[in-house]
């Protein structure tokens, strides 16, 4: 570290171990590491988990909840953030109601 910032950690009333260095970093170390392992469980799940389940949403025609199908192939869609691809033939696609066939949005 710097002179100036160990200057000022010196100056702080700092836990000490008994050879004398500072238990802060050890501390901080430990929570960025646990920060780190959550921040990585917490995406896997929303990749694997989340992102498998059937997304149903509400039609403006037909008024009911519906499950999205591709408008090519009438196939389940693989939906992502803005986009939809279509599960039979893996080509970009609108999303359509199951029930009444008319655009989702």
């Amino acid at each position: 570290m710097g002179e100036g910032l160990t200057l000022v950690l010196r100056l702080m009333p700092l836990q000490i171990d008994e050879e004398g260095g500072d238990m802060v970093c050890t501390y901080l170390i430990i929570l960025g590491i646990i920060l780190l392992v959550l921040y990585a469980v917490l995406y896997l799940y929303n990749k694997i988990v989340v992102g498998k389940k059937v997304k149903q949403h509400p039609c403006k025609y037909c008024g009911h909840m519906v499950n999205a199908v591709s408008q090519c192939c009438a196939a389940p869609v693989e939906e992502k953030f803005m986009a939809a691809k279509c599960s039979k033939c893996s080509k970009p696609t609108k999303t359509v109601c199951a029930t009444c066939k008319r655009d989702l949005y």
